[in-house]
């Protein structure tokens, strides 16, 4: 009885801490590097995402290509962004001081050179070879694709929209094959939304969401007898001695690849002879 007395009480002070962990994970900005080329069709929507972004806590590093440099204000842009410092190939010393702790990688604009660039594999410039970082470390890219799409209103306002059926077929293939690489290719105005709502940071959502899962006051144990052996699954964050104890009667107990067993689950484990499986 004191020993179960025990395990509550320990099983209690470790749901606290898991729950305190959970919490600080949730309420951590969400952190950004953008990515401006030499385009500018679609950087006003892509600005306004922006902002909006820092509104809700994100942390932005902005890099701006060669050509980025000479097309757009830089001055500008950190003004806007109340930035300390705007990156690009001239005074960036580590990239992975830009990548290191990104969550998402954003391109604010994506020119047509750009575009055709990372479709092909080519990382011949600064931009390109963080943005291939992105794709081989799995870190998840949004970008805007106003300047790079052919059909995009704006391009034939500008006279650029009389391009031939096979050049804009071009065009298409690269927007494709950025697709097909995983990239989450939208227009500017849907930047924001889509950084806190689609894929990027669904996943993380998920994540968290089954950590942070409230502990139920009944063990939750499923169990599938197999001939004269069973095993059974307890789906909890925390498993204590008393969970496995209503669980002894199993040969095998399956638990959440996260969940933590307390001091004392794993001696009752150990003394009834039970092999525990993270699934």
């Amino acid at each position: 009885m004191e020993k179960m007395l025990e395990s509550g009480l320990l099983d209690i002070l470790i749901q606290k801490i898991v729950d305190e962990v959970v919490r600080r994970i949730k309420n951590q900005p969400k952190k950004a590097v953008v990515f401006f080329t030499g385009a500018t069709i679609g950087f006003d929507e892509s600005m306004d995402s922006l902002l909006k972004l820092q509104k809700d806590g994100w942390q932005l590093k902005v890099v701006l290509s060669d050509d980025g440099m000479k097309v757009l204000d830089p001055l500008a842009i950190q003004k806007e962004l109340s930035l300390d410092v705007i990156y690009h190939s001239g005074n960036i010393k580590s990239q992975k001081e830009l990548y290191g702790s990104a969550d998402l990688f954003v391109m604010a604009t994506m020119s047509v050179n750009t575009a055709a660039k990372l479709a092909v594999g080519i990382t011949d410039t600064v931009l390109l070879s963080l943005v291939n970082h992105g794709f081989m470390a799995g870190t998840p890219v949004v970008a805007a694709i106003n300047a790079c799409d052919p059909d995009d209103p704006q391009r034939a306002t500008l006279g650029m929209g009389k391009s031939s059926p096979k050049y804009r077929e071009m065009l298409n293939n690269n927007i494709k094959t950025l697709r097909d690489f995983g990239m989450k290719l939208v227009s500017g105005k849907d930047l924001y939304a889509t950084c806190v709502g689609g894929t990027p940071t669904e996943a993380n959502d998920l994540i968290v969401e089954k950590t942070a899962r409230p502990v139920s006051k009944e063990t939750v144990v499923n169990q599938i007898l197999l001939g004269k052996s069973s095993e059974c699954v307890i789906d909890k964050n925390v498993i204590s001695r008393v969970d496995i104890l209503k669980a002894r009667e199993s040969d095998v107990i399956k638990i959440p690849s996260g969940s933590i067993i307390t001091g004392y689950a794993a001696d009752a484990a150990k003394e009834f002879g039970l092999q525990i499986i993270r699934i």
